[in-house]
């Protein structure tokens, strides 16, 4: 059986609102690091060379994050998904991706995961990947509909949700 996200209003206040992606996503690593902590997996052949490859992809991630969001400020516009936005990024990482921002999310925790060492927290980042897709990434795209109307229609037609 398929379900579908409930319909989401520009209007509509729900509790998660409370809760920067950021710290959703921090949350989730925390949780994911102390179910490691308790159950460690056996050591891996690939310990050292893992948390190398991990501190590229989480400085990848950060810095890419950091550039995004200079560029929102640059453009007079908010970082958060829940104020009301004065314009819509189309430019940049944002012909690619609708949501850069939340991808650069995920490729940091992805680097924490490798640095970590475990599978823990790859289990523990569904739940903020689904709150993005499932509840705050239509909230917002309900936004930017009425906000900036067919201009954003068509952008969306144009650019996928993620990649």
């Amino acid at each position: 059986m398929h379900s579908q996200a409930a319909p989401v209003t520009a209007d509509r206040t729900f509790p998660l609102f409370k809760l920067p992606p950021p710290m959703m996503f921090g949350v989730a690593f925390a949780l994911g690091a102390t179910v490691h902590h308790f159950l460690p997996p056996p050591d891996q052949p690939l310990g050292r060379s893992a948390f190398l490859a991990g501190v590229v992809v989480l400085v990848i991630g950060v810095s890419m994050a950091a550039s995004l969001a200079i560029s929102f400020l640059v453009c007079r516009t908010t970082l958060n998904p829940f104020a009301e936005p004065a314009q819509f990024m189309a430019r940049g990482p944002y012909r690619i991706s609708r949501n850069p921002m939340y991808l650069m999310l995920v490729i940091t925790y992805l680097g924490g995961t490798l640095m970590l060492g475990s599978v823990w927290p790859l289990l523990t980042l569904l739940g903020p990947v689904a709150i993005l897709s499932r509840i705050v990434i239509p909230f917002e795209e309900v936004r930017m509909l009425s906000r900036f109307g067919d201009g954003y229609r068509d952008y969306c037609g144009r650019v996928r949700r993620w990649l």
